[in-house]
């Protein structure tokens, strides 16, 4: 008797120990943590290269990818979270991740900087083209999609800095069309995001756009921001914004803020636009992307760009952010 009651005590423990695992794109990913293998493409000059339809050449790019219990049993919601200029493995990502899965979502982290042998962006913003990581953001869409447990109509997206353009951008109707495979995002926060450049002739897709800006930016001033989204409503576009009083760039970090002596900032370039074929110009200084990326960026630094930002928050800013970011993907997914 007391054999059988120890075999059935182990296999009850046993039972609680047992890592469920979901299925999607032909992997079994664990709850919890799980590093990806995303197919994206190669480097792209500018969105011209995607409304044109130019498919680059297959390119793997990694991330992390957090799933919640419940995503065992039922379709649920989620959100790919787009890093900056610095490398998506700081802190702050895995703690946005693991806050909303404990809120029923499901995050995705791409990385599009490890395979291509990257590790920031900020002191020199050639490395990685808008086109580019747009496609690695579209690329992380389609992969979320396969997932079984994911819900493909309720897939929102939030970025920081270079991700929060992103985000932004991913939800123009033109790109979206593209690239996302007969869906568009549900809803797109991007945080702190450079608002400088922007379609002159935008289109709505019908996502929740909510930004949320620092009134003490001097790395992507929260101003471009503010009248674009007037712009955009009378577009038609749900649109707007949050303005953290007294915050400087960065202030979902628990750090205080900080000057950054090798960063660039476009910030004094004034208003860029991108036209109906996809390239993106400055009237200013008549420097276009259709030089390519690499080029137009350094023709830019040397006609506006300079150096040096203050980056930072506190403890109160970054559970504000996640506070805000949990509320609007509650209410809008």
């Amino acid at each position: 008797m007391k054999k059988i009651l120890l075999i059935l005590v182990v296999i009850i423990f046993s039972g609680c120990q047992t890592t469920k695992n979901v299925t999607g794109t032909k992997s079994k990913f664990k709850i919890g943590e799980n590093s990806v293998n995303i197919l994206s493409g190669k480097f792209l000059q500018s969105y011209s290269d995607i409304l044109s339809g130019k498919v680059p050449e297959s390119k793997i790019i990694t991330g992390k990818l957090y799933l919640p219990k419940a995503c065992s049993a039922q379709k649920m919601p989620a959100v790919i979270i787009q890093h900056g200029s610095g490398h998506p493995k700081i802190a702050w990502y895995k703690k946005l991740a693991k806050v909303l899965n404990e809120n029923g979502v499901i995050a995705l982290v791409p990385d599009s900087m490890t395979s291509r042998g990257i590790t920031e962006t900020s002191k020199d913003q050639s490395k990685l083209s808008k086109a580019t990581r747009l496609y690695d953001t579209f690329s992380a869409f389609r992969f979320l999609q396969e997932i079984e447990c994911v819900e493909p109509s309720r897939i929102g997206i939030t970025g920081y800095s270079f991700g929060g353009i992103i985000a932004r951008d991913s939800v123009e109707k033109v790109l979206a069309d593209k690239l996302g495979n007969g869906f568009v995002y549900k809803a797109s926060l991007p945080v702190y995001p450079s608002c400088q450049a922007n379609f002159k002739n935008t289109l709505p897709t019908n996502t929740k756009v909510h930004l949320l800006l620092a009134e003490l930016d001097d790395y992507t001033p929260a101003s471009y921001c503010i009248e674009d989204t007037k712009i955009k409503k009378t577009k038609g576009w749900k649109i707007d914004v949050t303005v953290f009083e007294g915050a400087h760039h960065g202030f979902n970090h628990e750090w205080k803020p900080k000057y950054f002596s090798n960063a660039w900032t476009f910030g004094d370039c004034r208003k860029i636009f991108i036209d109906d074929e996809g390239y993106e110009f400055s009237q200013k200084y008549n420097v276009s992307t259709k030089d390519g990326w690499r080029k137009y960026i350094g023709k830019m630094a040397k006609n506006c760009g300079r150096k040096g930002v203050t980056m930072g928050g506190s403890k109160e800013l970054s559970k504000k952010t996640i506070d805000l970011t949990i509320q609007f993907f509650k209410e809008n997914l």
